[in-house]
């Protein structure tokens, strides 16, 4: 019986002495909490998912214009984010097959690219991106001589996209109907 008195007081004495171990380590100490975690930038998220960004688009149309009838084109927008924010390079590329009144048929490429300016910022949580591009005035190169258009003017940019999962969605004007995807 003495045994088993002296076992529980020991039991008692271990379980006191480990508690008071813990609960020392728990209590405050002169260290500083660690700094809060910072925010990812609207840049830095839109160029974690992709340092360039394309859409391609196809038309096909018939024309009141009495040099082009019908025109079937397939349009590339590229966007390269330049380093530092402020900047970017707007590539065009475009492929036109367009027919005459008289049936004669065209085959012709633009090119070019302009520098854009742009704007990052949050929008009701989500990473935003305004882009302004000025008119261009792109040379037209065609296959067959003869084509009366020489140039095509690719029109001013002023859009604002929204990261939205893996895209970048045109928000701003409401009537751009845009989704630019990574390239990279």
């Amino acid at each position: 019986m003495a045994s088993r008195t002296r076992t529980a007081r020991w039991v008692g004495v271990c379980l006191a002495a480990s508690a008071l171990s813990v609960l020392s380590g728990c209590g405050p100490k002169n260290e500083t909490p660690p700094p809060p975690p910072k925010q990812a930038s609207p840049e830095d998220r839109i160029r974690l998912v992709g340092k360039a960004w394309r859409e391609m688009t196809q038309t096909e149309a018939y024309l009141q214009d009495r040099d082009v009838a019908w025109m079937r084109a397939t349009d590339q927008f590229t966007l390269h984010l330049g380093q530092g924010g402020v900047s970017a390079i707007v590539d065009f590329e475009r492929t036109e097959l367009m027919r005459t009144p008289f049936g004669t048929e065209y085959h012709c490429t633009v090119a070019g690219s302009v520098q854009a300016a742009l704007k990052y910022e949050w929008r009701m949580g989500e990473a935003v991106l305004t882009v302004r591009a000025p008119q261009a005035v792109l040379k037209r190169r065609c296959k067959e001589p003869g084509f009366p258009i020489a140039t095509k003017k690719s029109p001013a940019l002023d859009v604002t996209y929204a990261l939205r999962g893996d895209r970048l969605v045109a928000i701003d004007p409401p009537t751009i109907r845009s989704s630019l995807l990574p390239v990279d």
